[in-house]
């Protein structure tokens, strides 16, 4: 008898600790649920401002030749509805690969600045020659 009691004792907690646990996860996906909604509309909204920025902004024609999966890329946002052409699609991609790799072109703005600085010495010193050359005549 001590042994059924000892048991039914045991099932008893062990459902207790299923409960307890089932609550836990309930908690746990109701919060990750919450924050996943958050972070899609946040999302969405930061996808928004971008396009609605470069709509704002895009004066620039440039031509450009892609591969097919490119185009694929470029087709899944027109078609989902994203974007309203293949040229907007496009400048979004352009536009967000830039962000993305904006200490690689503040460092290539850096070393263009180098290199016109360089230019413009140059520059001087071939006008500083000829200027020299003119008075010696």
């Amino acid at each position: 008898m001590a042994d059924q009691d000892n048991n039914r004792e045991e099932k008893r907690r062990l459902s207790e600790n299923v409960d307890e646990i089932v609550d836990e996860v309930n908690k746990t996906v109701r919060t990750a649920i919450v924050k996943g909604v958050d972070a899609a509309e946040n999302i969405g909204e930061n996808i928004r401002d971008t396009i609605q920025g470069m709509k704002g902004s895009r004066d620039n024609v440039v031509m450009v030749r892609v591969d097919r999966e490119s185009l694929d890329r470029l087709d899944d946002l027109v078609e989902a509805g994203i974007m309203g052409s293949r040229s907007e699609a496009a400048a979004y991609l352009i536009a967000e690969g830039i962000k993305a790799r904006q200490g690689l072109f503040d460092r290539i703005g850096e070393k263009i600045g180098e290199i016109r600085r360089a230019k413009e010495e140059l520059r001087r010193l071939v006008d500083e020659g000829e200027n020299a050359d003119s008075s010696g005549d």
